[in-house]
């Protein structure tokens, strides 16, 4: 059993409520729980393909790195193939990203066996509230903080980075 913790950057237009992935980032952990590897890829947009002002500031994503992207579709296809045949799980800090997957697949007309990342989830953020009977949520950053654990990457809200924090609180969780 492997474990596929991962994270999305988003662009919005403004009014909308549609979020589209731009970045998606992850670290594969395997039953040792050992990270064994880590996947990163730009996505280009289908329905609004310029970066917002507040998205290139929040995670510094370059508007040339989206052009030059790939489609979700092609990026989720080469992910699924990153992540191999062996059984996993889908791990996140919350269940914002797994819904903007499930959003995002419908809008690319994604099918069913890309669909099967979402069938096996695990909300690491979830875990880690009830692990330390924590009242409300808590970001990464402050969970990272709260355990003592230096980042790895001091950059957020960049989908490999994030991705590998949540790894390092997963990591954490498990050995308890």
């Amino acid at each position: 059993m492997n474990y596929v913790v991962f994270d999305l950057e988003m662009n919005n237009k403004w009014g909308t409520k549609i979020h589209e992935i731009i970045e998606i980032g992850a670290v594969k952990i395997n039953s040792n729980i050992e990270i064994v590897n880590n996947f990163q890829s730009f996505v280009k947009p289908k329905l609004h393909p310029t970066i917002s002002r507040l998205i290139k500031k929040k995670t510094k994503i370059k508007q040339e790195w989206i052009d030059s992207a790939s489609e979700l579709a092609y990026v989720i296809k080469t992910f699924r193939t990153w992540i191999g045949e062996d059984d996993f799980i889908l791990c996140g800090w919350g269940t914002d990203d797994r819904l903007t997957f499930k959003r995002n697949f419908e809008i690319n007309n994604i099918n069913a066996f890309e669909g099967d990342l979402l069938k096996n989830y695990f909300d690491v953020q979830k875990n880690f509230i009830q692990v330390y009977n924590l009242p409300q949520q808590i970001s990464l950053k402050n969970a990272m903080d709260m355990l003592n654990i230096k980042p790895k990457h001091d950059i957020w809200h960049r989908a490999i980075f994030d991705a590998i924090n949540t790894s390092q609180i997963f990591i954490r969780l498990a050995q308890r």
